[in-house]
């Protein structure tokens, strides 16, 4: 098996002054900051906070889903090289709300070829944040199983100042990545922006075959904001992404992933006494995808080519109240969401391509209208109580039925609330809430069954977090049931059908500093669910998973061992899961090593290198999709394996 080093370049080559924005959490630079190969500790109860810019191991994929592998109880279904689909605590789609800067994204493929992770490039943004249940009502409707926001936070100058940074990889089955970006700013405004390129070729899995799994990426954005004081903002923003895929799960590739986004924010800070802060945000959003079985691979029979577009407007009016020990947001949210295709098909390529002439053919359009309220109510020195409500209209429309068809249009009315009481005492924070969120059924839903009921979601969460000196851990429980849970079952008819579902799990992390130099670390997470009508286990459930690292810092020199294990996952029912995947049987446990190392040779200078799958496992997650013909092949009942050995370098250059 042939391996490439792997080397990255991160300069940034000019500096002046100092910019600093709006975060709930602090952020560090990735030039100082340790590998990140366990996931980011809670920030607060039921939040992670991740710094999109610090390296991780095993080295992400060009797309928000390499990213998010390090959060404990976070699954990604792997489809090839990129576009993994992620699942939080067995639950994924439209159960996770995932937004860029408060806009929703959402993919335009009915077959999910194209999940939203896959049109956003994780170091454009400053932060991203994940929050665990239906323990908020800001993020908009329907958070079964939580939210991702993908984050860029407002740059206030003090001077004027001008910084620009750039990267430069090349690795594994031919992995090539560039990335630059441009700060520059003074007290009046900022401009940043950034541009990459990924690409690679088809990597082999641990007993050296060769997996379908290529990609090219092109990114861009740009932010340009009006700051005339600390307290106003106006901002636009342009992002912009071109790419293709090569897919081992499927007989057809993605050729075109694009997308074109763009929003305007206007914000007032400490307007009155009471009033601290004014938010209006609108947002536009154009997925415009092909898939084919001719482009990235051979074919010899049939040609086709499928090219959904997906157009998606938001807009945002949110206050900020200060009332005395009540810290409160108020506010309204709209989304209008509409989808249509085109297709063209023949015995030659050029047959196929004629979809460029074809009409589009309006399929599906859903509106949402949402009001919510969430309040911060300090008890007392050391007890806050966090509450909120939201109400929602969602109307969703089938554009090919006729107005006398009783699914044309259908109407929900959405219920969401929470409340949590959190204590703080010392080094520790004790938690517990109950949260509820109910979701109309989604695009991908109702393709496959048009008259679905809503589902519910009734959850409890508790936990608790330490702090202190060299300790630090944190323990995370939940408990729900879902009413009219949408399974998806690809071996029946309907394939969705409602039914009620239980689940419990949670996530343990610890941290232990026990030298200056040494320490040690470990997360633990597990989730069981259980279709409750039926008597069966819930589809697409994952396994007990433990990650556990051993790790050197003395400031100058860094080394880390990374052990993650996996178990054997034997609950499980055959064509049975969500609009992501299905489960195919019983899956094998697993452990796999990764060693990486860094060397600061100086305050500007740092050298990092490491090995993914140190020892070359051959396996694959539970967690996996794999259907009909791949590339012409037999049809496939195996998943997909995972990467074999992966060697990387980085070198990290910063003023």
């Amino acid at each position: 098996m042939k391996h490439h080093a792997l080397f990255t370049l991160t300069l940034p080559l000019f500096a002046m002054s100092h910019a600093h924005g709006q975060s709930d959490e602090p952020l560090s630079s990735s030039a100082a900051t340790s590998i990140v190969i366990t996931a980011s500790p809670l920030s607060r109860p039921t939040r992670v906070s991740l710094d999109p810019k610090a390296p991780v191991q095993p080295i992400p994929a060009a797309d928000g889903a390499g990213l998010l592998k390090t959060v404990p109880n976070m699954s990604i279904t792997r489809k090839g090289g990129m576009a993994g689909d992620p699942l939080f605590r067995g639950l994924g789609g439209s159960r996770l709300a995932i937004t860029s800067d408060n806009s929703y994204v959402l993919g335009g493929c009915a077959a999910r070829m194209d999940p939203p992770t896959a049109y956003l490039f994780p170091r454009s943004f400053d932060e991203v944040v994940i929050t665990k249940g239906p323990q908020t009502v800001t993020q908009g409707p329907g958070l079964v199983a939580g939210s991702i926001r993908f984050l860029r936070h407002p740059r206030y100058y003090d001077e004027a100042a001008f910084n620009l940074s750039g990267g430069l990889t090349t690795g594994s089955a031919d992995r090539f990545d560039a990335f630059t970006a441009l700060d520059a700013g003074n007290r009046l405004g900022y401009l940043h922006l950034n541009a990459n390129h990924n690409e690679a070729g088809d990597y082999k899995d641990g007993a050296g075959n060769r997996v379908h799994s290529s990609y090219d990426k092109n990114s861009q954005s740009v932010q340009l904001g009006l700051t005339p004081d600390e307290l106003s903002l106006l901002e636009l923003s342009y992002d912009r992404s071109r790419g293709q895929a090569a897919y081992a799960d499927r007989n057809m590739d993605g050729s075109q992933f694009d997308r074109d986004a763009w929003g305007i924010k206007l914000e007032r800070q400490a307007i009155t006494p009471w009033l601290g802060k004014l938010q209006l945000q609108y947002g536009h959003s154009l997925v415009d995808h092909v898939m084919d079985n001719y482009s990235l691979r051979p074919n010899s029979g049939m040609f086709m080519a499928m090219n959904p577009e997906r157009s998606t407007d938001t807009a945002r009016l949110m206050a900020e109240l200060n009332l005395g020990t009540h810290q409160t947001q108020v506010g309204i949210d709209w989304m209008e969401d509409n989808h249509r295709s085109r297709m063209g098909k023949g015995m030659t390529e050029a047959a196929a391509e004629r979809y460029t002439q074809a009409p589009y053919t309006d399929t599906q359009s859903f509106e949402n209208l949402g009001v919510f309220a969430e309040d911060h109510w300090q008890l007392n020195e050391h007890q806050r109580l966090i509450s909120g409500l939201r109400l929602d209209h969602t109307q969703a429309r089938f554009e090919q039925l006729p107005a006398t068809n009783p699914l044309k249009k259908q109407d929900y009315q959405l219920q969401a609330g929470f409340v949590r009481l959190e204590h703080q005492q010392q080094a520790w924070t004790w938690y517990a809430g109950y949260g509820q969120a109910e979701r109309a059924p989604d695009y991908w839903e109702r393709n496959r069954n048009g008259a679905l009921n809503s589902e519910t979601n009734h959850q409890l969460d508790t936990g608790v977090m330490y702090r202190e000196g060299p300790l630090s851990g944190s323990l995370s429980l939940f408990a729900g049931y879902i009413d009219d849970f949408i399974l998806v079952d690809n071996l029946a008819a309907p394939q969705a059908r409602n039914v009620d579902a239980r689940r419990v799990g949670g996530e343990v992390e610890f941290s232990w500093q026990f030298t200056p130099e040494w320490s040690l670390g470990s997360n633990l997470a597990y989730t069981h669910g259980q279709n409750h009508s039926d008597g069966l286990p819930l589809g697409q459930t994952p396994p007990l998973e433990l990650n556990t690292s051993l790790m050197f810092d003395n400031g100058d020199y860094e080394l880390a061992l990374l052990m993650r294990n996996v178990a054997g996952q034997s609950r499980f029912v055959e064509g049975q899961g969500n609009i992501i995947g299905q489960d195919i049987g019983a899956s094998s446990g697993f452990s796999v090593f990764s060693l990486n190392g860094g060397w600061q040779l100086n305050p500007q200078l740092k050298l990092a290198a490491g090995v993914d799958n140190l020892l070359d496992k051959e396996y694959s997650e539970f967690i996996n999709k794999q259907e009909r013909y791949v590339a012409g092949a037999n049809p496939q009942t195996t998943r997909i394996n995972e990467p074999g050995r992966q060697w990387w370098a980085e070198l990290q250059l910063t003023f």
